[in-house]
């Protein structure tokens, strides 16, 4: 996809899940994650490395916090019973609102943009309500 139709800072984001999710699943540090496959892959030669890089060490940084957050605001849904794609997104969501990385329609809008693209039909509106009840928190 060019540039226009899936901007830097969304495949920030995107690929930031994609780390925390294979991180959580191979129960693995985020770090060593990211630094493997940016190796790999050859990520630090894009511009939306060092934004992807960010989120990924503030969610490990600040993940206690950033899950209570989640923990408190999904009704009915403890994080252990949570899909990872969503926990991730969740994260990433959660430490972006906490930072202010960008509007928080902006960050609710992307995340709810990724959980469609990544997860269950479902899983944008879940995400929708935990990120704009925590929004809403900050207000």
């Amino acid at each position: 996809m060019g540039e226009e139709t899936y901007p830097a800072r969304r495949k920030a984001r995107k690929h930031a899940v994609e780390v925390l999710y294979s991180a959580q699943a191979r129960d693995e540090a985020p770090e060593t994650v990211l630094r493997d496959t940016a190796d790999r892959l050859g990520w630090a030669t894009h511009g939306w490395f060092p934004f992807a890089r960010e989120i990924v060490a503030g969610v490990s940084d600040e993940l206690e916090g950033v899950d209570e957050l989640i923990a408190s605001s999904s009704a009915n849904w403890p994080i252990d019973r949570m899909p990872r794609t969503d926990l991730a997104i969740l994260r990433v969501g959660v430490w972006e609102l906490e930072h202010e990385t960008a509007p928080a329609s902006v960050v609710i809008s992307e995340a709810v943009h990724i959980a469609n693209e990544l997860s269950t039909e479902r899983s944008g509106a879940f995400i929708n309500g935990v990120l704009g009840k925590i929004a809403a928190a900050r207000t």
